[in-house]
């Protein structure tokens, strides 16, 4: 089997696709799950958490609206899928992604803290609940029930620097390479650094509009502040500005 990320991507029916939170699907992997559904692959989602430690963009959130984030944030990875035409997603703990036999069960968003620009840490006030802490292999039973019911050629995951070392992503890199190697099905990595040695990088321009439809869905978490070269810029919650990129960095 080959082991070049694009090729065994390029020749799979049905990809599953592993994230931490609502919005990473968007914002780490956007262009890639669009231009694949546009090529008439089957995209499978899994979401481990449902985001609750977010902040909220003041005004996201209409007066009088008490929902509480999760729900909205639902609403948003909702909209988000869609636009990037995603045949189905599901949450990690809930069937089919629950092993079988087990109790419905949440995995709840870990929360971070910044060690320095760029870098994220475990949060102090992570609960055993929480995701980053929560049993490896009880993750990875759940994650199995999925890949079993979906039957995908592919996982795709984050690799170990998990973009940019939030403990939730860390988290999920080591639940996608569990279940890669119980199931036998090839693991693709979005590489952190497109720089890095061993990377295959290539543009996605033309799945702009399907990008910037979901990246746009997530208005509680950023501020979608126009297309620049190569991507989109936004402004996160938090102040930071940032692109989502037209492209797509993988290791295999």
């Amino acid at each position: 089997m080959s082991t070049d990320p694009w090729q065994l991507l390029g020749t799979a029916r049905t990809v599953l696709a592993v994230h931490a939170h609502p919005d990473d699907e968007s914002l780490s992997t956007g262009a890639l799950l669009a231009a694949l559904t546009a090529d008439g692959t089957r995209v499978v989602l899994v979401t481990a958490t449902r985001g609750e430690e977010g902040e909220i963009v003041p005004g996201a959130i209409a007066d009088g609206d008490e929902r509480p984030l999760e729900e909205i944030r639902e609403q948003e990875i909702d909209a988000a899928t869609a636009a990037l035409g995603i045949a189905e997603r599901h949450w990690l703990g809930t069937a089919p992604a629950l092993a079988a036999g087990a109790a419905p069960r949440r995995y709840r968003d870990s929360g971070m803290a910044w060690v320095r620009e760029g870098l994220a840490g475990p949060s102090p006030d992570a609960g055993p609940d929480s995701f980053s802490l929560a049993p490896l292999e009880q993750a990875t039973d759940d994650l199995v029930a999925l890949v079993e019911q979906s039957r995908p050629d592919v996982l795709i995951g984050y690799d170990d620097e998990g973009t940019y070392g939030h403990p939730d992503h860390v988290r999920a890199h080591h639940l996608a390479v569990a279940a890669a190697e119980r199931t036998g099905v090839p693991l693709v990595q979005i590489a952190s650094d497109a720089a890095a040695p061993g990377t295959v990088v290539r543009e996605l321009p033309q799945v702009a509009d399907a990008v910037e439809r979901a990246v746009d869905s997530y208005r509680t978490q950023l501020t979608l502040r126009g297309p620049v070269e190569g991507g989109f810029a936004i402004r996160h919650v938090g102040g930071q500005d940032d692109t989502v990129a037209l492209r797509a960095g993988l290791r295999g």
